[in-house]
């Protein structure tokens, strides 16, 4: 892994700069995916898989 703050890396060095916690990382994602399912829903998706190929949906401004 090449996680530049050591979330996800096994390099010790790196690790040591991860200054969060195991809890806030999986918090912070568990909210992330929420957001992501909610998203969805607004644009009657259930699946990412549905979401796939729909460019119709895309707002190009």
């Amino acid at each position: 892994h090449t996680c530049p703050v050591g979330i996800a890396t096994q390099d010790p060095v790196l690790r040591e700069r991860f200054a969060g916690t195991p809890e806030s990382v999986v918090r912070y994602l568990l909210f992330v995916a929420e957001e992501a399912r909610e998203l969805m829903a607004q644009l009657g998706f259930r699946t990412v898989n549905e979401m796939i190929g729909q460019v119709d949906r895309l707002d190009a401004e």
